[in-house]
């Protein structure tokens, strides 16, 4: 069962309150026109790959200057590497997505609904997958559309589309609010709360908090030890926690991230 968000399920109920049912444009090419561009796509639940820590991080930092691409995946996977062998406990602590890879929630209207419907192959099957709406289509194709399925809340028209995890999933939701069809397209946040690593580039230097949680985690973890690290041209240093407070760099990440020790009483 996919795991959809509350918010996202609390907003599809209430624009389909008050959303009308706006007459369908007319009709376009067959999906015929797709020809072999058409992506094959599974419908149903199909799960993707998850991400590496190096991946989930860069998602975060995308604008610093000193890297781009995959140079900035390689920098942090090194920083992290030389954190890990150096204190292997940190082996245990990963960085947490904050929304699903590869995964939007679109609330669609009528006519796009309609046109995605009978498009797609039976549950659990793979085809290729052509609604014959031009845009729409080259979109699917564009982000490497992988699978479609229809969720079962009724008079909401949604359904959750997976595709390829290297594509942002906020640029490729804006990409499909463009659509004509298209209500909204959402990620797929990852609710409750877990164990954590950020990171923050500042004048030639990687700060990194290592975040270990632990205590009833769905609703919130109730304790949490902080781990603080510096690396600069290849050395690391491990920071005192109370030294930590006074560097500005990691006052800067616990205050975003509302981070703070909550030590089990002994």
């Amino acid at each position: 069962m996919v795991k959809i968000s509350i918010i996202a399920v609390l907003w599809m109920l209430v624009t389909a309150c008050f959303a009308g049912s706006p007459v369908s444009p007319p009709a376009v090419t067959s999906p015929d026109a797709c020809g072999d561009k058409a992506p094959v796509v599974t419908r149903g639940v199909l799960e993707l790959p998850g991400e590496t820590d190096p991946v989930i991080l860069a998602r975060r930092v995308l604008e610093i200057p000193d890297f781009s691409g995959h140079s900035l995946i390689d920098e942090i996977e090194r920083v992290l590497g030389i954190i890990r062998s150096t204190w292997p406990e940190m082996a245990e602590v990963n960085a947490r997505p904050r929304w699903e890879p590869g995964t939007l929630i679109l609330r669609l209207e009528p006519f796009l609904f309609e046109a995605v419907s009978v498009s797609l192959p039976e549950e659990g099957i793979s085809a290729p997958f052509c609604t014959g709406r031009p845009e729409f289509d080259a979109l699917n194709a564009a982000v490497g559309l992988r699978g479609v399925e229809i969720l079962p809340f009724e008079y909401t028209r949604v359904i959750v589309i997976r595709f390829d995890s290297g594509e942002h999933v906020y640029s490729a939701g804006a990409s499909y609010e463009r659509i004509e069809g298209v209500i909204y397209a959402e990620p797929n946040l990852v609710l409750g709360d877990d164990s954590d690593i950020e990171v923050l580039w500042s004048e030639g230097k990687w700060y990194a908090v290592f975040r270990r949680a632990w205590g009833d985690c769905p609703a919130g973890c109730i304790f949490s030890e902080l781990y603080f690290f510096v690396e600069h041209e290849g050395e690391v240093k491990r920071i005192d926690p109370e030294r930590a407070a006074e560097i500005e760099e990691f006052a800067k990440i616990l205050a975003e991230r509302r981070w703070m020790q909550r030590p089990e009483r002994q």
